[in-house]
């Protein structure tokens, strides 16, 4: 099989076992479960303290109690970003990524290939509750620029031929596009669907709306990067007529939690120790801690995320004994609207600050099809050159002709929720 050759060759001969391994422990006991990340988090910590300049400097000890351990801010890796890095490793080992801003400001960081290779083995692991299975024919609806550089681009190109995948572009769903899709997938079909929710509502919309009905029989919709609201759901589960599966995760560390047959989330406690920052996790809501287990190269101890959750104390009925994530808060984006009628993913906004150095943080607001705000916080590194880029990315997808007012703040205030809205859209299907 292809995806096994694939593999084979990028990760080695032992890949194989190494899934298998990444079963067997997310599917054991509780109380193995914590032993394995009690060692992991001891050894992550004392390869911190002893080989980073920002832990050495914050920790007294290279065995502190975790909770002692002031959390790591944004603003912590904006300011100390190359003191956080281990100095076990090579620039050239080092691999950069970043965020996309959605908490208002875009992050940049570093991973490892060790990071990504742990990484894609627990994904692979949690997408089978999804029904997806190595090779199996899938159509992903996606739009983050790091992940997809149009079909132009021969890796991209070779990636999805190897993993046999089929892309629609998330950022722009036009009815062409998705016509084209509904189309070729009742030639491919599908096994799976991975997808943003509100990209998943959008196509399940059309179909319905059409009277399509598809022709392949889904095993399961795996939803991520996004607050899958009820109604998304609804819809989706009756135009696929299958389960979507919530994935809930970020780009600084990776898959967190992913929900099983019975509807709960659990978290993905061999790459990730959770936390929550409230008096009583289990009673009181409050913001995520994440501590990523496997990336030395620059180590998150008790990172803010940006999210609220409460945790629940229940063994699942699903049978494996994984902690569980009872709510989870604040995760959103907006979908912007055009005169034609067709629909922006929010994503595209975000996509437009990357590597602008000048902007600390933004928000993006439709007013009406006419007229947008765009709020800015801005440093030293702004440029006149910023602002005619940013205008023309925006007015590029809602119309040459819309009024983008730029308005220059201090500060964006967080919402009640905690977790910044970025792009928000007053616009409904009913304006004029």
């Amino acid at each position: 099989m292809a995806w096994h050759s694939y593999n084979t060759y990028r990760k080695g001969l032992h890949y194989h076992s190494q899934l298998s391994q990444t079963a067997a422990l997310l599917d054991s006991s509780r109380e193995a479960i914590e032993a394995f990340q009690r060692v992991r988090l001891g050894k992550l910590i004392r390869h911190a303290y002893y080989t980073t300049p920002y832990y050495r400097e914050l920790l007294e000890t290279d065995t502190p109690d975790i909770t002692q351990i002031p959390p790591l801010e944004k603003e912590n890796i904006r300011e100390h970003l190359e003191r956080l890095c281990s100095d076990r490793f090579t620039e050239q080992e080092r691999i950069k990524n970043a965020t996309g801003g959605s908490t208002g400001t875009p992050l940049t960081f570093y991973q490892g290939r060790y990071y990504w290779n742990q990484r894609n083995l627990s994904v692979y692991y949690f997408d089978r509750w999804a029904g997806w299975n190595h090779g199996e024919p899938q159509l992903v609806i996606w739009g983050a620029p790091a992940d997809i550089k149009g079909d132009e681009d021969w890796k991209h190109r070779l990636n999805t031929f190897w993993r046999n995948q089929y892309w629609l572009n998330g950022f722009h769903l036009t009815d062409e596009e998705m016509q084209a899709t509904y189309e070729r997938m009742n030639r491919c079909r599908p096994q799976t669907i991975l997808t943003y929710p509100s990209s998943l509502y959008q196509f399940a919309t059309f179909l319905y709306e059409n009277g399509l009905v598809h022709k392949w029989s889904l095993k399961g919709i795996i939803s991520s990067a996004e607050m899958l609201h009820p109604h998304y759901r609804a819809l989706a589960e009756e135009v696929f007529r299958t389960k979507v599966y919530n994935r809930y995760g970020g780009r600084e560390v990776g898959l967190i939690a992913m929900e099983c047959t019975e509807g709960r989330m659990h978290i993905n406690c061999r790459d990730i120790y959770l936390e929550i920052d409230s008096p009583n996790p289990y009673a009181v809501p409050g913001e995520i801690l994440i501590t990523q287990l496997n990336n030395y190269v620059m180590p998150f101890i008790r990172y803010r995320i940006g999210d609220i959750g409460i945790l629940s104390d229940e063994i699942c009925p699903c049978g494996n004994q994984l902690p569980i994530l009872d709510d989870l808060l604040g995760r959103t984006t907006a979908t912007f609207r055009t005169r034609t009628g067709a629909l922006v993913h929010g994503g595209y906004f975000t996509q437009q600050f990357y590597g602008i150095e000048g902007v600390s943080q933004f928000q993006i607001i439709q007013e009406s099809l006419k007229h947008c705000v765009l709020k800015l916080v801005i440093n030293k590194d702004w440029t006149e050159a910023s602002r005619r880029y940013l205008v023309h990315g925006i007015q590029k997808v809602l119309g040459g002709d819309v009024v983008v007012t730029i308005e220059f703040v201090e500060e964006i205030p967080l919402p009640t929720s905690g977790k910044r809205q970025f792009t928000i859209s007053k616009v409904t299907a009913d304006t004029d």
